[in-house]
């Protein structure tokens, strides 16, 4: 695992500096505002996994494994993101990673871009590996997630009937490889 540095950890995210956006603790009311204004991508991908958006926006606010954070731009809630813990020992960490967001992650996107870039290169202080399935046609979503540094696995997974691919960045040295 990369060295920790107590001013780049998760416990610490909240109080990066950016210059025109900023990231703070998701809470019931970032949640509310964005369940009524997702991207239709985002929403999709609620659905495909059997949430409505208030459900996959709220329940993990309670997730005691995980941490959830607001991306504000422009004052307004762009994006909750977070991680919920799969594997937490001394050993080996990794996490499910989720981001859902509204159209200004789009109207936004250099903002966005930023913010996103430097919260992924945190995470991976504190974790081996970030995971978390993508709906196949979801091509922009898929490009930044490239763009981020994610893999991709080589086959698709089917999830209630959609093609999904798994994609995962592990602050490793080495590439993971999937058949």
């Amino acid at each position: 695992m990369l060295e920790k540095s107590k001013k780049d950890s998760i416990n610490y995210i909240n109080k990066i500096e950016f210059i025109d956006a900023k990231v703070v603790n998701a809470t019931s009311e970032h949640a509310g505002y964005l369940q009524h204004h997702l991207r239709p991508t985002d929403i999709r991908e609620c659905m495909i996994v059997g949430a409505s958006p208030w459900a996959a926006l709220h329940e993990p606010l309670r997730d005691p494994n995980g941490k959830t954070w607001t991306i504000i731009i422009n004052n307004k809630p762009c994006a909750m993101f977070g991680v919920s813990d799969i594997s937490f020992d001394k050993e080996y960490r990794s996490a499910v990673i989720w981001l859902l967001g509204s159209n200004l992650c789009e109207e936004e996107p250099l903002k966005f871009c930023r913010v996103t870039k430097r919260i992924i290169d945190i995470l991976l202080i504190d974790y081996d590996i970030l995971e978390n399935l993508v709906p196949i046609d979801h091509t922009k979503t898929i490009k930044w997630l490239n763009w981020l540094g994610f893999q991709f696995a080589k086959k698709a997974t089917t999830i209630n009937g959609f093609q999904c691919v798994r994609f995962v960045r592990c602050n490793l040295s080495e590439n993971m490889a999937w058949d």
